[in-house]
């Protein structure tokens, strides 16, 4: 059986029967759940004695008119934290203490907002849903040619070698059509920025892909051939026109 924690604060504070203790810390010496509540209570303990022991020091004498031509000035930063510094020492006393106390991550947040930094209690941002996609899967059989009608110098082309057994090609909604035909998947580019990702399986005998009447992807057998020099799966090709 567990120390509760009551027990456990009554041995912090020196306030068990000597053989209570005894037992109790007996208990501590063979249990790791126990023990870690009770090193995490000494250091809580710990924490609010350096505070409190902050307010114990007597307040330093002011000049008000130094504090005034001071307040003239424009300094946001030091502002906030002077505030920062005021609410967590109004804070510091006997609730920060409570167990279950949500002091503690209140003081962080505030050292947070005064440091310019996000503050941890606002909700996450909630990230943008990811754009639709359409695409289209076909068998390679014994050769297969991918054919984008016209190049696109927004769009681009990444072939990864797949153990998978169809030629599967994914684009964002709405920027392309595809039509399959005998050994042939014509893929007509409407001319957007997008990003093509054709999947090409490693046992295909043959794979072919061009824009327009230029070859960029070439799959035969084990060989594969690309416009691009020293690229490897997954190989990303361009779909614009090449420079002279």
């Amino acid at each position: 059986m567990h120390l509760d924690e009551e027990r456990l604060q009554r041995l912090l504070d020196g306030e068990l029967a000597r053989d209570d203790e005894a037992r109790a810390r007996t208990h501590l010496a063979g249990c790791d759940e126990c023990s870690g509540r009770f090193a995490a209570m000494a250091r809580e303990e710990e924490r609010v004695g350096t505070l409190l022991r902050t307010l114990d020091r007597p307040a330093p004498r002011l000049d008000v008119t130094a504090i005034a031509r001071r307040a003239e000035a424009p300094r946001p930063r030091i502002a906030r934290w002077a505030a920062s510094i005021a609410l967590v020492l109004g804070l510091a006393g006997a609730a920060y203490a409570l167990p279950g106390s949500p002091l503690p991550r209140w003081v962080d947040a505030v050292v947070h907002w005064a440091s310019g930094r996000q503050n941890p209690l606002a909700p996450p941002a909630t990230p943008a849903p990811p754009r639709s996609s359409a695409g289209v899967a076909v068998s390679p059989g014994r050769s297969l040619l991918v054919l984008f009608t016209a190049p696109n110098p927004r769009g681009q082309v990444v072939v990864t070698l797949t153990a998978g057994t169809e030629v599967e090609i994914r684009a964002p909604q709405d920027a392309a059509t595809f039509t399959s035909g005998e050994e042939r998947l014509v893929v007509e580019d409407h001319g957007l920025e997008a990003t093509y990702e054709v999947d090409v399986p490693l046992a295909a005998p043959r794979v072919e892909i061009r824009v327009g009447e230029r070859r960029i992807f070439l799959k035969a057998g084990g060989r594969v051939a690309t416009a691009t020099s020293g690229s490897s799966s997954p190989y990303r090709l361009s779909m614009a026109v090449p420079t002279p």
